[in-house]
């Protein structure tokens, strides 16, 4: 297909300016700027850059030398990264760009009209860009802030426009012409001191006095939840550099749930998130308790720079109507991870465990097991309250460390 910003290119030329001039190139237009008022700039199709990189070093080395210069400009006169980046969907700018820009746009222009002379393309290319931007969005939002790009006001689609930027994410900013605005339609999209009614996702795990950090994760058995208390340093705007914000440097409460673990990101684990029951186990506190998908957030308090690892392990009934469920080996952190193979053996009223590693395995379970076997070998088990099953196992060098562990019921 013919690309018409290409064709124009060709047509008209490049103008370069040498990349040992690009910080005096971006500064003296942004200072200018800056002076009169502007918080920010849109940088427009600088990937075009790699049509003239030839005698430049190569593209690499142009672009480099371009946002260097770019960068520079932004940190002293737009308060570091008062720019949005137009026309980025290309790998020079996800490896080169980010260090400054936190925007950039995920879609083609907003077209008013179809610039081949379709007298329809006024309407069906407004669909065109939502779809563009929604699908780009899914990938590019993993690196930057997508951006649908401007729109116009007053536009025979604006309504459909503003109804995408509502919640799409994004900036949200327009290019009318003096006196085109449709200011009933942007009352409905921002508030009158210009932001956006959004809820803000991201929480400040380092310095807001209340937040923890989660990070999720799946074992072949069951999910994994880290809660990590961070606070008490991180990046100060202002200052620009990191330091300490000693106010924050405190126990900070949360809560965890099974809920947290996205069970529907992997195919494998998502039948372990329909689970009726999970055994969970808090690796540091030494805790076993049950929840279900319906229970209440349990609460937690962790001291500045603490942890507590949490395995959500489906529980299992088996035929002969015993339940458990595999907790793994508790001196390790994810013991969760520990539990190699689990099945129910053929009678329906046993379980077969292979278990990776060395120390005491637990496991949960509603009643008290007739017998335990390690590889093969008749031996005791521990039965604590709280329905708790403990054995010992041995590192097996000659399997890899795995040991075959069978309970019968």
């Amino acid at each position: 297909m013919d690309d018409l910003a290409v064709i124009k290119i060709v047509e008209g030329g490049i103008g370069l300016v040498h990349p040992d001039q690009t910080c005096d190139f971006y500064n003296s237009m942004h200072s200018y700027l800056s002076k009169a008022g502007v918080t920010g700039a849109k940088i427009d199709v600088i990937q075009a850059l790699e049509y003239v990189g030839e005698e430049y070093g190569g593209r690499v080395e142009l672009e480099r030398a371009y946002y260097k210069g770019l960068t520079e400009s932004m940190i002293r006169n737009f308060n570091g990264n008062g720019v949005i980046s137009s026309m980025q969907q290309c790998n020079d700018f996800f490896f080169l760009g980010t260090e400054q820009v936190s925007m950039g746009r995920v879609g083609d222009d907003f077209w008013f009209q179809d610039p081949n002379g379709d007298p329809m393309g006024v309407y069906w290319l407004q669909g065109v860009h939502m779809i563009h931007c929604s699908y780009n969005s899914l990938w590019m939002g993993q690196m930057i802030r997508p951006d649908w790009d401007m729109f116009q006001s007053d536009h025979v689609c604006a309504k459909f426009h503003a109804g995408s930027r509502a919640i799409c994410g994004g900036p949200v900013y327009l290019s009318d012409g003096l006196g085109g605005h449709n200011f009933d339609l942007i009352k409905k999209l921002v508030f009158p001191d210009g932001t956006i009614p959004r809820w803000i996702v991201f929480k400040n795990p380092l310095f807001d006095g209340k937040s923890v950090l989660k990070i999720w994760n799946f074992n072949k058995f069951g999910g994994v939840l880290g809660v990590f208390n961070c606070q008490g340093a991180g990046w100060d705007p202002k200052a620009r550099r990191i330091k300490g914000f000693p106010d924050c440097y405190k126990p900070i409460s949360g809560t965890f749930h099974v809920k947290d673990i996205e069970w529907d990101q992997n195919e494998e684990a998502a039948a372990m998130g329909k689970a009726s029951e999970y055994a969970v186990y808090l690796n540091q506190t030494e805790q076993l308790l049950t929840m279900n998908p319906s229970s209440k957030a349990m609460e937690i308090t962790l001291e500045p720079l603490s942890f507590e690892i949490i395995n959500f392990m489906p529980v299992r009934t088996l035929r002969c109507g015993a339940r458990f469920s595999p907790i793994g080996l508790t001196n390790m952190f994810n013991n969760g991870g520990t539990i190699v193979d689990c099945e129910e053996g053929g009678d329906g009223c046993s379980v077969r465990m292979k278990v990776k590693g060395e120390g005491r395995l637990l496991v949960y379970s509603d009643c008290k097991p007739r017998s335990s076997h390690v590889n093969g070998v008749d031996v005791g088990f521990e039965w604590l309250e709280q329905k708790k099953i403990m054995l010992k196992v041995s590192w097996m060098e000659g399997s890899s460390g795995v040991t075959d562990v069978v309970l019968a019921y």
